[in-house]
């Protein structure tokens, strides 16, 4: 049983979320559980020839992207969380650090031998402390 739920988006990729953000809202439901999102963006790095403020929007830029989909798809009132760093380490954190014990993300079609299986969902599925829901694209 699930009581807290992350729901993983890319903003730039609508196969993250198109599939997704319906059975994440529908597995809420079915669970009374709760439901967040989550977006990692790289990590940014401060340089001395860069103004101090350099990178001060990403942030707030990625979370109206984020909000954006969600209040298409009728989830309005779903919390936004924007982590930086590496995708699967951003995820992974997260869903320890906040208890959560579902995480839903989207297959992105990959390499061989990857193929549906990408290597952020590749590494989230084998080091989650809780259950992985892959939504196949």
């Amino acid at each position: 049983m699930a009581t807290k739920i992350l729901l993983t988006i890319d903003h730039t990729d609508d196969r993250s979320w198109k599939k997704a953000l319906p059975l994440a809202l529908e597995q809420a439901k079915f669970y009374g559980a709760e439901l967040h999102a989550v977006e990692v963006i790289p990590e940014i790095i401060q340089l001395p020839n860069l103004p101090a403020n350099y990178g001060a929007g990403a942030k707030d830029y990625v979370r109206a992207k984020v909000q954006a989909i969600l209040d298409n798809g009728n989830a309005s009132d779903v919390p936004v969380h924007i982590e930086e760093g590496s995708a699967y380490r951003g995820i992974l954190k997260l869903a320890h650090k906040d208890g959560f014990d579902m995480i839903i993300m989207a297959s992105a079609k990959g390499d061989f031998p990857n193929y549906e299986i990408g290597p952020n969902l590749a590494r989230v599925v084998r080091n989650a402390h809780c259950t992985v829901m892959v939504v196949r694209d």
